[in-house]
């Protein structure tokens, strides 16, 4: 039976105040079966603990936590010593990424939602489909379409849904898509790149984006739209454009989140628009079962 390899003896001793494997000479006789070395011995006790706790904290963010241990480095969050706080902090934050933001989502709904969009988008078919919408839903269950690119007569379109169901959405929209975070998560900048200069300073708007811009749209529409989105419908050259998507949210604390993207269309409110879109389209289940009725499946 081959012998087992035992494990490596360190040929020195480890000190629980710096963190650092020494040799036995650099520890006194007391200070060997403390794990203090006599450099740290030396030190005052306040700044001899703040070093230990520190080494403490460090040793933190990569391993298994017991319920006490994950209080007390909460609690070392709020220490008055900022080097405490700060490594606590930051150690909490690679051991729980999302506990900061579960902590500001607790507790918070949304009341209402407005949602715009208006880009060149692809449909669930792989069409590309033109759109320049705003909906509104609040929970009340009263959903809103306002479709800028259609006749007049027929731009405006409302319906109502279940109450709980409006307030469910809403809800969601908070705790499962995360949108309170979308302007922290997604870039402003074309897909590969980002500037981020590039919607602050005119002079980084070619002549062929101004031209454009001015071709762009209807006077009237855009005059609408800017009572609803800040800066919705302003030429690029006046320093503010019209954004490709926005989103803005009642929150049930009282407080309100805009959240507003120039350069490009994500997927994130795009999947919320559609999601929205399904209300006012639903599948009638007949219909679904009939798209089988002519079709010779391949088995």
């Amino acid at each position: 039976m081959a012998n087992k390899k035992k494990p490596r003896k360190h040929d020195s001793h480890y000190c629980r105040i710096c963190g650092e494997y020494k040799a036995n000479e650099k520890f006194s006789g007391k200070g060997h079966a403390a794990h203090i070395c006599k450099k740290c011995a030396a030190l005052p006790v306040t700044e001899r603990n703040e070093m230990e706790t520190a080494n403490k904290i460090a040793g933190m963010a990569f391993r298994h936590l017991s319920e006490s241990e994950i209080n007390w480095l909460r609690g070392k969050m709020y220490d008055s010593r900022p080097e405490i706080r700060e490594a606590a902090r930051m150690a909490h934050g690679i051991k729980f990424p999302r506990y900061e933001r579960n902590m500001i989502k607790k507790g918070l709904t949304a009341f209402s939602l407005e949602l715009f969009i208006h880009g060149d988008v692809w449909d669930e078919w792989g069409d590309e489909v033109s759109v320049h919408t705003l909906v509104t839903m609040d929970n009340t269950g009263v959903i809103r379409r306002i479709s800028y690119d259609a006749p007049e007569d027929e731009r405006e379109t409302e319906i109502s849904i279940d109450r709980q169901d409006a307030c469910r959405f809403l809800k969601s929209v908070i705790h499962e898509l995360d949108a309170l975070f979308w302007d922290e998560d997604l870039s402003d900048g074309e897909p590969g790149e980002y500037d981020p200069y590039l919607d602050i300073l005119p002079e980084y708007l070619s002549d062929s984006d101004v031209e454009e811009s001015d071709m762009d749209g209807n006077d009237d529409i855009e005059d609408e739209l800017s009572d609803i989105i800040p800066g919705a419908g302003q030429e690029k050259a006046g320093g503010e454009r019209q954004p490709l998507w926005s989103l803005r949210l009642e929150l049930n604390n009282g407080q309100e989140k805009l959240i507003t993207f120039y350069n490009q269309l994500h997927d994130e409110p795009l999947g919320l628009f559609w999601s929205i879109m399904e209300w006012f389209e639903p599948v009638c289940p007949d219909e679904a079962d009939d798209v089988f009725d002519d079709t010779e499946l391949p088995f």
